[in-house]
C-alpha cells in the first residue's frame, strides 16, 4: 500500500478506516480473481504488441512527457521521489513516462509537475495547414 493511502486510512475514524479497509479488500481479491485469466491476457498482450502505446500517444504529448521526465532526471530524482511528492503511483508515472499512458488527465500531468515544483503552461499556436509536415 502507498505509504500515502496509508496515512489517509490511520487518519480516519475507526468505523470508517474500517470501511475503507474492507473496501481495499474486495479490491484486492477481485484482483486475485482475475489472474486466472491467462488466455485473455495473452490476447491483451498481443494486441499492445501489434499496437503499442507509443505509436498512438499524440506527439505534443509526448513531448510534454519527455520533458517532465528530463526535469525529474535532472533534479536526480527517483519515480518513488515524485511518487511520494504527487501520491501518483510509482508504476503509473513509469507508464506515463514511456508513452504506456495515452491520454493522462491534466490533474495528472498537473500533479507531476507541481512533485517537481514547476507548473504546466498552455498556449496555442497556428497549426501547419493539413497535410503539410509537422515543424
Amino acid at each position: 500500500m502507498h505509504p500515502r493511502t496509508r496515512r489517509e486510512l490511520e487518519a480516519l475514524p475507526p468505523e470508517k478506516r474500517a470501511a475503507a479497509e474492507a473496501a481495499i479488500a474486495r479490491d484486492a481479491a477481485h484482483r486475485a480473481t482475475l489472474e486466472g485469466f491467462e488466455e485473455e491476457q495473452d490476447v491483451i498482450r498481443r494486441i499492445r504488441e501489434e499496437f503499442p502505446p507509443s505509436a498512438i500517444i499524440d506527439p505534443d504529448l509526448a513531448a510534454a512527457l519527455a520533458i517532465l521526465r528530463s526535469e525529474r532526471e535532472r533534479q536526480g530524482l527517483r519515480l518513488s521521489d515524485v511518487s511520494e511528492r504527487s501520491g501518483i503511483d510509482r508504476s503509473t508515472l513509469s507508464k506515463l513516462e514511456t508513452g504506456e499512458v495515452a491520454n493522462p488527465t491534466v490533474g495528472t500531468l498537473r500533479e507531476m509537475a507541481r512533485a517537481l515544483n514547476k507548473r504546466l503552461i498552455w498556449s496555442l499556436e497556428d497549426a501547419p495547414p493539413p497535410g503539410a509536415p509537422p515543424p
